[in-house]
């Protein structure tokens, strides 16, 4: 089946774009964009998943305002035949200028918030390291990402009310994975198989976004339940068209303090060592978060991202996340949007952090 992909000289096997190389079910596409401003009073959250091994597409699109109240939606279609537009329901993506300009739309919907908002990039994207593993002799991960960090402009509207949004004033960040993702991480498991082994005794990962005026820095962090590192990727990255290269992150080492009874961290300072031996050294304020539970990670409603849901599927609402109780059980991979000081300059991104199991250096 020939689509509008087709038309363009990046072929990469010797077949059409409508599938990929593999026919694992896990093999999947997602994008993912965080828009909010300085003080946290308004977040945006939205991202796709492209499971063309399932025949499904879903995204998810919300906003969180004074860190009270957050609106989100669910929306999953069957892919085929209208598998060339990233468009389920009111949500759609577009790419205006590839690795610079990206658009994002919610069409107005009965769950009250809708938007159109355009990515552009300030500083350069940053490719992660791969991530390959087997489980049983079967490949179980091989996921290629990048992420990027800039300014959005446009609009957002939440039960009839407008909120403007420059570039001067609402920072970014987005990233672009595609590859086999584990099938017990995404909460879809297949009928008859062995199932996988458990994770271990307990894990944390960090997935952390920091943009400065004139430098932005990230890491993608595993450690095990002893705080072994099992995976790191990062960087230190610089505007757009800046001449210097990237420089590696080697080494992150982390403190957090936590609410009382809870996993939710309340502060946190980061050390990360840049191949050169340089170190930044960067405490992290919480200004709000976005509860990434309600858009199908690991499982909303009994919904998981890449589920069959029929030919469309909907859902949305609205939560009090002030409550500590609500707070509490959509514990998971959550966008906590951050204040970072780093000597006397400031900067501001998210950081997805999250304890699993056991790890008793933070009492867990």
């Amino acid at each position: 089946m020939l689509t509008k992909y087709d038309d363009f000289v990046c072929h990469q096997i010797a077949s059409t774009f409508d599938h990929p190389v593999t026919s694992d079910r896990s093999w999947c596409e997602k994008l993912w964009l965080t828009a909010h401003d300085p003080s946290g009073k308004l977040v945006i959250d939205t991202g796709y998943g492209y499971h063309p091994n399932r025949n499904v597409i879903d995204g998810h699109g919300g906003v969180t305002i004074d860190g009270k109240t957050q609106y989100y939606t669910l929306f999953s279609r069957e892919l085929r035949p209208q598998i060339d537009e990233v468009k389920v329901g009111p949500l759609s993506y577009e790419v205006l200028e590839g690795m610079r300009r990206t658009r994002w739309i919610m069409e107005e919907n009965e769950y009250g918030v809708s938007f159109d908002v355009e990515f552009t990039a300030r500083m350069a994207a940053h490719e992660e390291i791969p991530q390959f593993g087997r489980q049983m002799g079967r490949v179980v991960n091989d996921i290629r990402r990048f992420a990027q960090q800039g300014r959005v402009k446009g609009w957002v509207k939440v039960e009839g009310q407008t909120y403007e949004l420059t570039e001067d004033t609402f920072w970014a960040q987005r990233d672009h994975s595609w590859g086999i993702r584990p099938t017990m991480l995404m909460g879809v498991q297949e009928v008859g198989v062995q199932p996988p082994p458990e994770i271990g005794r307990g894990f944390l990962l960090q997935w952390c976004d920091m943009q400065f005026e004139d430098w932005g820095m990230l890491y993608h962090l595993w450690e095990d339940h002893e705080g072994k590192a099992r995976f790191l990727s990062g960087a230190v990255v610089y505007p757009v068209g800046d001449p210097r290269e990237e420089l590696p992150v080697v080494k992150v080492e982390h403190d957090f303090d936590f609410y009382p009874g809870s996993r939710r961290w309340k502060s946190g300072k980061v050390t990360c060592t840049a191949a050169d031996g340089s170190k930044k050294e960067v405490t992290l304020r919480p200004l709000t978060v976005y509860y990434l539970r309600t858009g199908g990670y690991f499982g909303y409603k009994e919904w998981f991202q890449g589920k069959w849901m029929g030919p469309f599927w909907k859902d949305g609402g609205k939560l009090d996340i002030s409550d500590p109780k609500t707070a509490d059980e959509l514990y998971g991979i959550n966008d906590v949007v951050c204040e970072y000081r780093c000597g006397n300059q400031v900067g501001y991104g998210i950081i997805e952090f999250w304890i699993a199991g056991e790890y008793p250096r933070y009492g867990f």
